[in-house]
């Protein structure tokens, strides 16, 4: 059994769990229907991942996300439920975050390197980048290894975008610390109860490594 957190991507057969996920994250109103993550998985499978805990078998956090063939800024494109169908370009040259969370219970863990890949070789260039974050929370560490992975695989990815709501403030913390800049405001946001949202980005370095 093993006794480090693993990831790896996501398949139909996780939908119930990362459902469970997205119930203890969100409240009524944000949470997303479980049509939505079927079709993400099945859109776009390169870039959900979900997060196991050391017993090998229960998911405890999921990251699903979506390639956009540039970058966007009107409310509109951030819309709740929206049809990956319609969005996702596999060679477009920035990646949209759509979701990220963890169950609370495992929220607050702090671990020292980052989760092991199911099947997916972490390069040692990585691990020693990894090494330099010392003790940080499990969140932290999936966010990160997830999107050294989906920018590895797809290099013509220049940018990421991502959106937060305003009161997201620890998921905040997290964007900033791994260099995303708030570059717009959203006033009234509809899908977030007329809250403010956030747009954050980063660019990508051109020179991404390879998997």
């Amino acid at each position: 059994m093993s006794k480090t957190y693993t990831l790896r991507k996501a398949s139909a057969a996780d939908i119930a769990a990362v459902m469970q996920v997205e119930r203890h994250s969100f409240e009524a109103g944000i949470a997303e229907d479980e049509a939505v993550f079927a079709e993400r998985i099945c859109c776009a499978p390169e870039c959900c991942y979900v997060l196991i805990k050391p017993d090998g078998q229960s998911v405890c956090g999921y990251f699903t996300a979506e390639i956009w063939d540039s970058a966007k800024t009107e409310p509109e494109s951030f819309s709740l439920g929206h049809s990956i169908r319609e969005r996702h370009h596999p060679g477009g040259t920035v990646l949209y975050i759509s979701s990220f969370a963890l169950l609370p219970e495992v929220r607050g863990t702090r671990i020292s390197e980052l989760p092991a890949i199911s099947a997916l070789p972490v390069s040692d260039k990585k691990r020693k980048a990894a090494g330099t974050m010392g003790d940080t929370g499990i969140a932290e560490m999936f966010f990160t290894a997830v999107l050294e992975h989906i920018t590895a695989a797809c290099p013509q990815l220049n940018r990421i975008q991502l959106l937060v709501h305003e009161d997201w403030h620890k998921a905040i913390r997290i964007y900033e610390r791994q260099g995303f800049a708030r570059t717009q405001t959203l006033d009234r946001f509809a899908w977030f109860g007329n809250k403010r949202a956030f747009i954050y980005e980063k660019p990508i370095k051109t020179d991404t490594l390879s998997c």
